[in-house]
């Protein structure tokens, strides 16, 4: 925790003596030498302890007024000691506000970004798998038109075997008739003399 505060306070420091003397330090260009090179974003780790100074310099003032509030009813004019404790927070708040608005505006377009990348992965994953199933269905059709015009091939190939078997068939039901008729005929010929009838 100690250590935490003392790089927060360092950087505090750091970014203090930068405003001093002229400007916050340059960014990180992504092109080393380039005129017009665009500024790297800071990292994760860079905006987390940036947050936490702001964080711990807002907590610094607060704790400020504080002390100043108690050292206020150790003297004669309380009233006026509050209103210049006052004063001072109003004032600190204010350069505390100048620094965190810049922040807050650079976390609110780093997240829009982050969010919109979210957003056009999600959306691009959703139309791989739609063309995926696209393309899975167009496949499945193609294969039903090739069995179907597979399973057309052999029934036509079949098909001359089946008129031959079909030919038989009606051969065969031919030839069954013409025995029936025959034997019907054989039948209904004239029957042939009774027999004698014996002891006449």
């Amino acid at each position: 925790m100690k250590k935490t505060l003392f790089a927060l306070s360092l950087l505090w420091c750091t970014w203090s003596w930068c405003a001093e003397q002229g400007g916050a330090p340059e960014p990180v260009t992504a092109a080393v030498g380039a005129s017009s090179a665009t500024p790297l974003p800071p990292s994760a780790e860079e905006r987390r302890l940036e947050g936490q100074r702001l964080d711990l310099k807002g907590q610094q003032i607060e704790a400020q007024y504080q002390q100043d509030i108690k050292q206020c009813y150790q003297k004669f004019d309380v009233v006026s000691c509050r209103v210049q404790a006052r004063e001072r927070r109003i004032n600190a708040k204010a350069e505390l506000r100048k620094e965190e608005l810049p922040f807050n505006a650079m976390e609110r377009k780093l997240n829009t970004e982050e969010a919109q990348q979210r957003l056009k992965e999600r959306q691009s994953e959703a139309s791989n798998k739609q063309k995926e199933t696209e393309r899975a269905e167009a496949l499945s059709r193609a294969k039903q038109r090739a069995d179907a015009n597979a399973q057309k091939n052999i029934d036509h190939g079949l098909q001359g075997t089946k008129r031959g078997d079909y030919e038989d068939k009606q051969r065969e039901a031919a030839q069954h008739r013409a025995d029936a008729e025959k034997k019907q005929r054989e039948r209904n010929k004239e029957s042939a003399a009774p027999l004698p009838v014996p002891g006449k």
